[in-house]
Order: structure tokens, then C-alpha cells, then sequence
């Protein structure tokens, strides 16, 4: 076991993400872009107001200033240098000095919390990882894949999301090891990008929503808008070009209602409730988001938009 160690002098020194991590040209995959209609929102560095790109090691983050969350937090991973660093220690989380502290949700909303203890009606919500800590875990040593993974640990590569969301192993957590998987069969390198939707549309009862629909409001826990939905991203190099594979999961049904009942009655009331994952078109992914993907959209390994998103009842379903 390994506590985690963040060392913050060196953060202006950290590369970030790499646009070229899987090939240059047509196989460049450039951050994505925050619309110019929600430009105002973003969050930038306090000693350079033209910059918003925060680098950390293998990752980047680009965060929403009004909500406190990242916009997108994606990473480079290289399936080849993947280093076996054991379980941490418990979770030692920072934020971020290079933005205001005002633009970051940290431990006065989610508390001091055990990962699996039994009583979470105080806040059923987990400091979620965007790019989870193995994703970023590479390097040409194990001490470097460990800092490289330690570095996870900032609030702004946190969202809240219920715990039995974010620790689900068929859930969030497996898609995450499955996305993971695939980069490790042959060791090969990938991108993977992650991120909220933001105020998403409503849903219908198989908890999907439209992507065309209209803005609805996220419920509120704490004084924090807690998102509905969560978009994750796949991208490798295939025979032709880049293939990217995306997926939207939902936590719609265990939240709707969190601002409206007691604590006390909170984890009984979202007991019987689950989460439900689809496969979503690059396409519908900008629709919900509003931002832009770039060349992913020629790279989608989903069917033709015409499908819709596409219920994932098994990690069978998906095809990447």
C-alpha cells in the first residue's frame, strides 16, 4: 500500500496532454474546443489569463468555472510502459493553486469519507475521478508511473458522483477497466476523455436522453449542481485512420429527486435504482455536451447517427 504524493512545486513544469500521443497528422487528436458561447465560463490560470489548459502528467483538464468541474479531463495512455505500482493508500486529494480556489468543489462538499463505509446518507457522493489514476499510471520506472498516477489526485479531475456510481464494477468503474483492457491487450497507446454533461436534457424511461431535447436543470446536494449524465471517449489507431467509441452513462434516476428529500431517507430511497450506460454517436455526444470533438466525428465507430444511442447491457454490446 502506497499513500498518495502530489508535489505541486514542480505543476508548471508538468507536459499535459499530447494532441500527437497516438500518431501526427490524421492520427493528431487535439483537445476538444469549448464553444465560443460558453467561453465565458471557462476557468483560467490566475497568472495568465489566456491560458485555461491545466497540464498535469499524461492528462490535461480544462475546467468550468460556474460549476466548479472540468469541462473535459483527458489523457494519454500507453498500454506498453503500464507499471504495476500496488493499491494506494487511502485518497489524498489537492486543488489546483494555478486557478482560483473558488472555481474548485473540494473536501467542504464531500467531506472526509471512508471508500466503503456502510453510512453515506451525510453525502452519498464520491470524489469521482475523470481520468482515473491506473489510466494515468505509466512511465519508464515505477516511481515515475506512481507520481504519474498520483497526480489524478487534484479536485479538478474530480466530479461528484453517487457512490454506488462511481464503485459499481459493471458501471462506471467497468467501463473504465474495460476501456483500459483493450489498451493493454496489445499494448497499445490510446486516448481516453472524459467529462459531465452539464444541466442535461431530461430523459425518457429507459433513462435515455435526447440529445436534441432542451436543458434541464441538474439537481442540487450541498449547494452543488450534481450532474446528471457522464461522457467517456475511446480512442485507438485502427488499420484505416483513428477509431473512437463513445459512451454515455447516467445517473439521472439516483439524483432527480436528491434536493427534495430528507438525508435521512436518501439511501433508501435510491436503493432499488441503477445506472444505465450507452453507446452514443460523436454526433449526439456534441449535441449534449456543446463541444467540439474535431476529427473524432470521421473516427466514430458507432453505427450510423440514424441509430440513435444504443443500450449497453453487457460489455458485449460495444463496438469499438
Amino acid at each position: 500500500m502506497e499513500a498518495v504524493h502530489i508535489d505541486q512545486t514542480t505543476l508548471g513544469s508538468r507536459p499535459g496532454y499530447k494532441a500527437n500521443f497516438i500518431g501526427g497528422g490524421k492520427l493528431s487528436v487535439p483537445l476538444p474546443k469549448v464553444p465560443s458561447s460558453l467561453k465565458s465560463k471557462i476557468a483560467t490560470l490566475t497568472d495568465n489569463s489566456s491560458q485555461s489548459e491545466l497540464k498535469y502528467f499524461n492528462y490535461s483538464v480544462v475546467m468550468n468555472k460556474e460549476r466548479k468541474l472540468a469541462f473535459f479531463s483527458c489523457v494519454n495512455i500507453d498500454g506498453g510502459q503500464q507499471q504495476d505500482v500496488g493499491k494506494r493508500e487511502g485518497d489524498s486529494w489537492k486543488r489546483d493553486p494555478r486557478i482560483d480556489d473558488s472555481f474548485q468543489i473540494g473536501d467542504e462538499f464531500y467531506r472526509k469519507q471512508s471508500t466503503l463505509e456502510a453510512d453515506r446518507t451525510a453525502n452519498p457522493f464520491d470524489r469521482g475521478h475523470l481520468v482515473r489514476r491506473l489510466d494515468a499510471t505509466w512511465g519508464g520506472t515505477v516511481a515515475e508511473a506512481k507520481e504519474h498516477g498520483d497526480d489524478s489526485f487534484h479536485f479538478t479531475n474530480c466530479s461528484p458522483q453517487f457512490f454506488s456510481f462511481n464503485q459499481g464494477k459493471q458501471l462506471w468503474a467497468g467501463l473504465e477497466d474495460f476501456t483500459r483492457d483493450v489498451l493493454l491487450k496489445d499494448e497499445e497507446k490510446g486516448i481516453v476523455m472524459n467529462g459531465p454533461v452539464f444541466d442535461g436534457p431530461d430523459a425518457d424511461d429507459a433513462n435515455l436522453p435526447d440529445p436534441s431535447g432542451s436543458p434541464h436543470k441538474d439537481p442540487t446536494f450541498g449547494g452543488v449542481s450534481i450532474p446528471k449524465y457522464f461522457w467517456k471517449i475511446l480512442i485507438t489507431k485502427g488499420d484505416s485512420g483513428l477509431k473512437a467509441a463513445a459512451f454515455l452513462m447516467s445517473q439521472r434516476n439516483l439524483i432527480m429527486d436528491i434536493d427534495r428529500i430528507k438525508e435521512a431517507d436518501i439511501l433508501e430511497k435510491f436503493s432499488e435504482e441503477d445506472v444505465r450506460v450507452f453507446q452514443v454517436s460523436m454526433a449526439d455526444l456534441t449535441k449534449l455536451t456543446k463541444l467540439d470533438f474535431g476529427n473524432l466525428a470521421d473516427a466514430d465507430s458507432h453505427e450510423a447517427t440514424s441509430v440513435g444511442p444504443r443500450l449497453i447491457e453487457s460489455f458485449d454490446d460495444i463496438r469499438i
